[in-house]
């Protein structure tokens, strides 16, 4: 009976991310219920096995092996992912330089290694150890922030496969900082994606888009990002006339939110097509902003180079994290609060019977 309700729990988990993904898929509770599903449907698999395990010796050493396996794999993969993380931020700091928003990897990968030293020295099953709780309490919170780390990027992949095809009215290219009155190479990989994007569209109808490039000036630039970018296109020959800046925003909520208002302007609201263009790192978030902003508007996303990739998406982790931050404290305060209590009890019992 428990598999069969852990199979019919899975289904109903499972469709119901079909639904959500059919409706929206900028929300990150797609990728909470896909990986939900998934990891239901394996435990289902496991409670499967270890029944048929009862009447077949294969099957039952196949799953032992299988048991033994993952409890020795799991820790070379935890020790895997700090060392590579750290690894990383070498990588980092030598192509992009020491600036405290590459310090993210370094950061993550000295806290997992800080994490299980600690696991290692204050052992929870010990009955009388002080710290067992805390550390419950610790791990606890770090696996709710990992399982949301994994939903986000199962959100992200399955955003990124999302391919918007032509014809569309315009092309929003979201502003990414500039060195000097350049674009940089972060930027110019979205400008070239925005571009391949309005290149298949004229070849194939002849009429192609317009490009809204999106991004004010920065305290530290000399023009701002709009221009950049407009200088930067019309070098690659793109009509003047297929242009439009968005030169106010400083932030991606306003780089949608003001793109859309010109849209609106120029064509009518609700009465055009579009697509954004930024790096794949990013499209997500992107996405949820023009949701947030009642843009309707899938994203193109350029390749980031790899050794890019853990800090940005550990950054673009911690602004999802931010930008649910009421939800996330709320679960995280009531965790806090039934650990509390625990202790409360123990020491009232430990009290009571004079320990």
């Amino acid at each position: 009976m428990i598999f069969l309700f852990s199979y019919g729990l899975t289904a109903l988990i499972l469709l119901a991310f079909a639904v959500s993904y059919i409706r929206d898929k900028r929300r990150i509770r797609v990728g909470m219920l896909l990986t939900s599903g998934l990891l239901l449907l394996a435990f289902s698999l496991m409670i499967s096995l270890l029944q048929a395990a009862n009447d077949n010796d294969t099957i039952m050493y196949a799953a032992a092996f299988g048991a033994l396996a993952f409890v020795v794999l799991l820790p070379l993969l935890v020790i895997g992912t700090g060392a590579g993380l750290i690894y990383n931020a070498r990588i980092l700091w030598r192509k992009e330089g020491l600036k405290p928003k590459n310090l993210l990897t370094l950061g993550l990968g000295l806290l997992i290694f800080a994490f299980l030293g600690v696991l290692i020295s204050s052992p929870l099953w010990s009955p009388h150890e002080e710290l067992a709780l805390p550390i419950a309490l610790a791990t606890t919170i770090a696996g709710y922030l990992g399982f949301v780390f994994l939903c986000y990027l199962v959100s992200c992949v399955l955003y990124n496969l999302v391919r918007p095809r032509v014809p569309r009215d315009y092309i929003v290219v979201l502003g990414a900082g500039l060195k000097g009155d350049q674009v940089t190479p972060l930027l110019a990989g979205r400008l070239k994606r925005g571009i391949a994007f309005y290149r298949k569209q004229e070849d194939l109808l002849y009429v192609p888009p317009v490009f809204v490039v999106s991004g004010g000036k920065g305290s530290d630039e000399m023009i701002s990002e709009a221009a950049a970018m407009r200088n930067y296109l019309l070098e690659q020959n793109i009509p003047d006339s297929q242009i439009r800046m968005e030169d106010q925003s400083v932030n991606t909520l306003e780089n949608m939110a003001f793109s859309k208002k010109i849209m609106d302007a120029e064509s009518g609201e609700g009465k055009y097509t579009c697509v954004f263009a930024t790096n794949n790192f990013h499209l997500f978030r992107a996405g949820v902003y023009a949701r947030k902003a009642g843009l309707k508007a899938d994203g193109i996303g350029a390749k980031t180079a790899f050794y890019y990739l853990p800090n940005a998406f550990i950054r673009e982790y911690v602004a999802i994290l931010s930008m649910y931050r009421k939800w996330h404290l709320i679960l995280l305060g009531t965790v806090v609060v039934l650990f509390g209590l625990m202790a409360l009890v123990l020491w009232w019992s430990n009290r009571s019977l004079g320990v």
